[in-house]
């Protein structure tokens, strides 16, 4: 192989690494926010906002990188979809990363007076959330399309507990006017939530291309 091939592939390499550790981050910040979100731990919560810039700093040099192969390699078939998924992959693990903060804010500002673990359901929802995140990281290490579409079924619980929240916290608003202030960021949260496991399931949909070459919309 000619060095210039060797480079190339050793890129290539670079990337699912660099891929794989931004996976890693913003597991890690879905991990912390909800911990931070059941214990109302405050200053795990500070933790996650701080680390945000990591994942933001990360994710540009991914799109850096793929944006060079793209111009200077013109990589073709399975490298091709290797690039293209990651770069879409890493729109979604940001938004992710900036929906765990968003989670986290909530914390930090929160006054308590309407308790997580009242609603047994957002728990549930942010167990889910996070183990499915989880998956599709294995998923990507792995190049498991299965588990990647196996993963998305999860949504449709994730879908039930969200209008089920919902539908609990606008009746304690309706019955207790002054909680408003306290329960309006739990209907957030709840929101939050419901879009992080959506864009789990885009992430499953391009590891599936990646692996498959099949578009498939399993959300």
């Amino acid at each position: 192989m000619s060095p210039y091939r060797e480079r190339y592939h050793r890129e290539l390499e670079e990337l699912k690494v660099d891929a794989e550790k931004l996976v890693d981050l913003v597991g890690l910040a879905v991990a912390n926010s909800v911990d931070a979100l059941r214990d109302y731990d405050v200053e795990k919560a500070r933790e996650v906002i701080r680390d945000d810039q990591r994942i933001n700093d990360l994710n540009l040099r991914i799109e850096r990188r793929c944006m060079q192969l793209l111009a200077l390699q013109q990589p073709m078939a399975k490298d091709l979809r290797l690039i293209v998924t990651t770069l879409k992959i890493g729109i979604d693990l940001e938004r992710i990363g900036d929906l765990a903060v968003d989670i986290s804010r909530v914390v930090v500002h929160s006054r308590n007076k309407v308790h997580v673990k009242s609603l047994k359901n957002i728990p549930r929802m942010a167990e889910i959330a996070e183990m499915m995140l989880a998956q599709a990281n294995r998923a990507f290490k792995e190049n498991d399309a299965s588990l990647a579409r196996e993963t998305t079924k999860w949504d449709y619980e994730v879908d039930a507990l969200y209008q089920k929240v919902r539908d609990t916290l606008l009746k304690i608003i309706g019955g207790n006017p002054e909680l408003i202030e306290d329960a309006t960021p739990l209907l957030l949260v709840n929101k939050h939530l419901e879009r992080i496991a959506d864009h789990v399931c885009n992430i499953c949909e391009s590891i599936i291309y990646m692996v498959e070459a099949k578009r498939e919309h399993l959300n």
